[in-house]
């Protein structure tokens, strides 16, 4: 598939270790990479996401962690990677539960989101505009 990519914002990746801190590096990544022309309304929302996937990525995947971005002009496409070919399970979080609650978010909050398999483990991904 042909994708037009932004003139303004060159496809971005970045591996990380697996490790509590993770989540805020990946943060601070998508906040440095993202299409200021075309997303700056929904970076922080894809933050959120970007944060949410990782710590599923390190809690329940393996290494390697690895976020990308990308900007087509019109939507930011996040993708995260991990290790672990087990494909997540969205879970319903009680009122009090610490967890439980990152897919539900991305489904929410995406326009569109989706899980591949691949040789060398997965890849969830959303795309927000």
């Amino acid at each position: 598939m042909n994708r037009i990519m932004c003139p303004s914002t060159p496809f971005a990746q970045c591996e990380f270790a697996v490790s509590h801190e993770a989540p805020a590096l990946a943060r601070q990544f998508l906040r440095s990479t993202t299409c200021a022309e075309h997303n700056a309304h929904v970076v922080e929302d894809a933050v959120l996401l970007v944060s949410e996937l990782v710590t599923n990525s390190v809690l329940h995947g393996g290494p390697p962690v690895v976020v990308a971005a990308e900007c087509d002009g019109a939507a930011l496409r996040v993708r995260v990677r991990d290790g672990s070919p087990e494909l997540p399970v969205p879970r319903s979080a009680g009122p009090d539960a610490e967890g439980g609650r990152g897919l539900d978010l991305v489904r929410r909050i995406s326009e569109e989101w989706g899980v591949e398999q691949t040789h060398d483990g997965k890849h969830v991904w959303f795309v927000i505009r």
